[in-house]
């Protein structure tokens, strides 16, 4: 190499062509050698995005987005001009043990490994604001009274650590509890939001203008009494964890955050104070740059929503809270959700979120164990002390193909949501169901794929691993958690004053304020016992959205069998008939074996054959559940119908399948008694979900 390729003076565009699409294309299309390019190549987002293999300095000419500077609205870049160096995203953890001795004990172990932010999330009981029932310490901590509280944040230094509480319709019960226990954190969250908590849960339990009268006294007294502390919840990660996609994420992000401003404007409430205490909660999904685009857009919609509304300044930088979606999490291969977290994680990092929670790969199963959340928590600590990712400003800026894509999604988004608008509103949408069938008819499209094998969910649908040892499921005594939570209720009533306390109570049933909610707290009362005086008897009902993830319909594949075997019954069995030399069958065979493993069946591969004969005897012999003829086209017309016939003369029983689709000799292999094919666009999960049934393991 000469020296003046090395010089200071390098000059790259002397010593390179300049790059030309045109002759790129064309030399793509002739390694396709004829194949459609834009089935090939392009491609197709669940959003009806088209991603193109290349993107060039074209794509940003125009779009205004990817010509902004970090710290400036629209803030796309980043709220901040110094982005994460300063301040760090926030490392949380859910931590859903039931009692909330368990949950200290949990919460004391993780800060001092790590995490650096509070995420206490009530349980179903404490959410809607009812008493301890069958449903005490699930999805969350059993929190009803300032004692529980107390107990919960034990020995928690919240000068040091955020904290944020997810305690639903409880939240302005659960503030005023912070008061009147003397815990006064410095930053975080107590967020209501009671659109959220219609959606997933269809109750809200006071009318919805009640629930908005309580939202805005909640806010202006948290601004006085914890002006560190957030208080308007905005809550969209439902919508994913339900099937939806990243528009439609952001469209319900932007609806509920313009229906909120307009009730609590509408009760006094000015829109800066409403949109600067305000926190989003996205969720995050498997698509890394969608992911990565969608939370630079957020701040981009955010911004101009919050100026649309009349707010200014500061209101109109967004705070996001990311969580790791349900959705994407399974229950087959579980150590794979440890890839998935990653992947999502880094995305969400990259796209600037404000504070993150990473959920255990173990989270399907119930209660995590210690491993299980160091693992979490390392992920997000080595995002930011290994990679060094808040070190760089906006390291997605210039990328041409998350410029574009932040741009195609701010647009799509926002189109989404002026459709929710004309409709009435996300309420109405709600209310009338609308939503919900939309959400339903996109997680039915994701299903659909990965039963078609069109998407791929390793461990689910591709690469099974069926002899994997399942870990044990984890769920909460409900039972010894509602004993538990009774004796601290029993506790709290004996040590209170009765008359006192009825006074305040009558105090809130005829003033209704935050204030007379405070003092009723503080003289003993219960978050149940303020919610029920605050609202009327007329709770706020709908369908909620059905929650669930992706790869459940192989789960329950596999839950089925193991239901079967645990009777007494052998785990069915497939023998591969391997016919001819191995180049004649390994391509079919490889993928048959592939295909059918999902069903946690017993595959037997170690057999080739010369004759159809001798295979069929070999099936026979073995009393096969399902056997497989792995050959070619020009070898079945001969080999399938002597072998169908063959084996269902000695096992009438065994199910036959062909690897490979031949249309023109369907109807005849049947009548041999081919059962079924197995072929590229075989939908995969009704197969196997046919198999199960024929073998009598689908109950």
């Amino acid at each position: 190499m000469s020296e003046s390729i090395l010089s200071p003076q390098l000059n790259l565009q002397e010593l390179f062509d300049k790059p030309d699409h045109d002759l790129w294309m064309k030399l793509t299309e002739k390694v396709l050698n004829g194949a459609p390019f834009e089935k090939k190549v392009v491609t197709q987002t669940l959003e009806g995005f088209s991603l193109q293999p290349v993107y060039d300095r074209t794509t940003v000419e125009g779009n205004p987005m990817a010509d902004t500077t970090p710290g400036e609205f629209p803030y796309i870049r980043g709220t901040a001009a110094s982005g994460k160096l300063l301040e760090s995203w926030e490392i949380s953890q859910a931590l859903l043990y039931p009692t909330p001795a368990e949950f200290n004990t949990a919460l004391k172990e993780d800060l001092a490994r790590g995490q650096d932010s509070v995420l206490l999330i009530l349980d179903e009981d404490g959410r809607k604001g009812e008493e301890p029932s069958d449903q005490s310490g699930v999805n969350g901590t059993a929190i009803h009274s300032t004692a529980d509280l107390k107990v919960a944040l034990d020995g928690i230094d919240l000068d040091a650590f955020p904290l944020h509480i997810e305690a639903g319709s409880s939240a302005p019960a659960v503030a005023g509890a912070l008061k009147a226990g003397g815990l006064q954190p410095q930053s975080g969250s107590v967020c209501m939001d009671p659109l959220a908590e219609l959606a997933i849960h269809g109750v809200v339990p006071m009318d919805l203008s009640e629930a908005r009268e309580l939202q805005a006294g909640h806010v202006a007294w948290m601004a006085e009494n914890f002006p560190g502390l957030r208080s308007v919840g905005v809550d969209a990660s439902w919508s994913v964890n339900a099937g939806g996609n990243a528009v439609t994420e952001l469209a319900i992000m932007l609806a509920s955050a313009a229906e909120s401003f307009r009730a609590l404007v509408a009760l006094g409430v000015d829109i800066n104070l409403a949109a600067s205490k305000a926190m989003v909660k996205l969720a995050i999904g498997g698509d890394f740059f969608m992911e990565v685009a969608k939370f630079r857009a957020a701040r981009g919609l955010w911004a101009h929503l919050v100026k649309a509304c009349g707010g200014e300044g500061d209101a109109c930088k967004l705070y996001q809270f990311a969580a790791t979606s349900s959705w994407q999490q399974t229950k087959l291969d579980p150590y794979v959700n440890l890839l998935r977290a990653t992947s999502q994680g880094f995305s969400a990092v990259i796209g600037g979120v404000d504070a993150m929670r990473v959920d255990p790969f173990d989270a399907p199963f119930g209660l995590p164990d210690t491993f299980s959340r160091r693992i979490a928590r390392n992920i997000q600590l080595v995002l930011r002390h290994e990679a060094h990712l808040n070190e760089v400003v906006d390291p997605a800026g210039g990328s041409w193909t998350i410029e574009n894509l932040t741009r195609e999604l701010s647009f799509r988004a926002w189109a989404q949501f002026q459709k929710i608008e004309k409709a009435g509103g996300l309420l109405a949408q709600l209310q009338d169901g609308t939503l919900q069938d939309e959400l339903h008819d996109l997680a039915r499209k994701q299903t659909s794929l990965l039963a078609q094998r069109r998407m791929v969910k390793v461990g689910s649908n591709q690469f099974a691993f069926p002899e994997e040892k399942k870990l044990p499921n984890r769920k909460p005594d409900s039972a010894q958690v509602l004993a538990s939570s009774q004796e601290s209720l029993k506790q709290v009533v004996a040590g209170r004053d009765q008359a006192a306390l009825q006074q305040e109570l009558s105090h809130l049933l005829n003033e209704g304020s935050m204030e007379t909610m405070v003092n009723a707290i503080a003289k003993g009362a219960t978050f149940s016992e303020v919610i029920d005086v605050t609202g009327s008897m007329q709770s706020a009902r709908i369908n909620p959205v059905v929650l669930g993830r992706l790869t459940l319909g192989y789960e329950d594949l596999r839950e089925d069998l193991e239901a079967y075997v645990a009777l007494g019954n052998e785990t069915p069995s497939i023998l591969m008939a391997q016919m001819g030399p191995v180049k004649q069958h390994k391509i079919r065979s490889d993928f048959s074996q592939e295909f059918l493993k999902p069903s946690g069946f017993k595959v037997d591969a170690s057999q080739s054959f010369d004759r159809a004969a001798d295979a069929a005897r070999a099936v026979v012999d073995a009393r096969a559940d399902v056997t497989v003829i792995c050959s070619t086209d020009d070898t079945y017309p001969e080999l399938v119908p002597e072998f169908a016939k063959a084996v269902k003369a000695g096992s009438p029983d065994t199910i036959i399948l062909v690897a490979g689709l031949l249309p023109d000799l369907t109807e005849e292999f049947k009548a041999a008694g081919v059962d079924d094919f197995i072929h590229l666009r075989a939908n995969n999960l009704d197969l196997l979900k046919d198999l199960h049934a024929k073998t009598g393991v689908a109950q």
